[in-house]
């Protein structure tokens, strides 16, 4: 059975009251994300572990760590001093994971907009500072896994995840399956499946990311089942979703109800 998990990004106000309601609904694994934030490693790091001390209050297992991205944190800038800075200010988060026995972390390769006159370039320098990451978190018992992202940020295809990650040599894949607007799920993940570690789960448009509920949009969740079965995952289905589309109260055990009712599969 895969284990299902959740972002700390769900409740806007993060309390171990809160996360307690999400281990009651079945959901046992999390992840703590932190988002666009200055790059001031301290404040980062205080952020970490009270998020950390909100979701193991809870009940919850945080087993991944979502790396800050903009500004100042992007992998892939031309400006080779700021570059270097982030890399340096990634390692104390890597530290910090493994002293807690967090074993994934998830990274984005860039920010946005990426002109096609620059992409190329800024693939390779993206890919150079993943290698140095994850020989880095490797030495500290973590992996480093690269989200696809949308749009025209770095990693938006099959193609640029398997260049960025060295099929999977040097990076695994966190497969966020709202951020794909331009290939489809299949192609996607027959393509990349086997290097999935671990996923962030939503529902969209297919016109821009949304982080819906599960049922709110147009995926197809039994077919996107069978595809993680098709490639042999084994990870945790972990829920990144934001505010629901529906009108009707909404639970957590109403979302853990719906991802079994539109995938199929089995409660754990």
């Amino acid at each position: 059975m895969n284990e299902l998990a959740i972002s700390s990004i769900y409740f806007q106000r993060s309390s171990a009251d809160n996360w307690k309601l999400a281990a009651e609904a079945g959901i046992r694994g999390a992840e703590g994300s932190i988002g666009p934030r200055q790059p001031v490693v301290s404040l980062v790091l205080d952020e970490c572990e009270s998020i950390y001390k909100d979701m193991t209050g809870g009940g919850l297992a945080v087993s991944s760590l979502h790396l800050p991205f903009n500004p100042g944190w992007d992998i892939s800038t031309l400006d080779p001093s700021e570059r270097a800075a982030a890399i340096r200010n990634f390692k104390p988060l890597l530290d910090w994971a493994s002293g807690k026995g967090i074993g994934i972390a998830v990274l984005h390769a860039s920010g946005e907009p990426i002109g096609d006159d620059i992409r190329e370039e800024k693939l390779n320098i993206a890919k150079q500072a993943i290698n140095e990451l994850s020989d880095y978190a490797k030495g500290k018992c973590v992996r480093i896994t690269l989200e696809n992202l949308p749009r025209d940020c770095l990693g938006h295809t099959a193609d640029e995840m398997l260049f960025l990650t060295e099929s999977g040599k040097n990076a695994g894949i966190c497969f966020d399956v709202n951020h794909l607007l331009i290939e489809t799920h299949k192609d996607f993940m027959r393509k990349a499946g086997k290097y999935i570690i671990t996923t962030h789960l939503s529902d969209y448009d297919r016109i821009d990311e949304r982080h819906w509920v599960i049922g709110d949009g147009c995926i197809d969740w039994k077919e996107l089942s069978g595809l993680f079965s098709e490639c042999g995952y084994n990870g945790r289905y972990l829920f990144e979703i934001y505010e629901p589309m529906s009108e009707a109260p909404f639970t957590l055990v109403e979302l853990v109800r719906r991802f079994y009712f539109y995938t199929g599969e089995r409660y754990a």
